[in-house]
């Protein structure tokens, strides 16, 4: 069997929410998935997580087989398990996206879009939606690092580039790439 992609949602334990634990789950998670070429994202809003993770079905399955063990969660629900063509998650062998720590703009978009209550944006509950936050997650991390401005801070101007100024791009800090169980 080839590639498939698997969606599940899930409840935080309220002893693994501080983001340092949650940063280390990831980085092993990576390096898990990256030895069984799985790829795939970790949404973590508010107490909500909802992962998807793409990449060989059997590898896939096993991988599914430890998390719902997992007892840094509970309520694990499955969304989706279908067999793939090309992936969409490819970007990192496993990325965390907390929507509270994204930058103001992206967060306020995404709140509008899927909608948010105590500043916790809702995870949709019919799949279309739901990969669609999926997508856009992805989109946002890939084009502006969610770490760059929490909105806390006042927004910096920066010069237009002149004849001599060095028009490279900035090197990015990218979040920890890693998620998974």
């Amino acid at each position: 069997m080839g590639d498939c992609r698997l969606i599940y949602r899930s409840t935080c334990s309220a002893s693994f929410l501080p983001n340092e634990d949650l940063r280390d789950l990831v980085h092993t998670a990576a390096e898990h998935n990256a030895k069984h070429d799985i790829t795939g994202l970790l949404l973590l809003s508010g107490d909500q997580f909802l992962q998807v993770l793409e990449g060989p079905s059997k590898a896939v399955n096993q991988l599914f087989n430890r998390i719902i063990r997992d007892a840094r969660h509970h309520g694990v629900e499955l969304i989706a398990f279908e067999p793939i063509g090309p992936r969409y998650f490819d970007d990192w062998c496993m990325h965390l996206v907390d929507l509270f720590d994204l930058s103001r703009q992206p967060r306020d978009l995404l709140a509008q879009k899927y909608g948010a209550a105590n500043g916790v944006i809702r995870i949709p509950e019919r799949l279309h939606e739901i990969f669609a936050l999926l997508l856009d997650a992805r989109a946002i991390c890939r084009n502006q690092p969610w770490e760059e401005d929490r909105g806390d801070a006042p927004v910096e101007t920066v010069p237009a580039p002149g004849p001599t100024q060095d028009t490279s791009p900035a090197p990015r800090n990218a979040a920890p790439a890693a998620a998974g169980d």
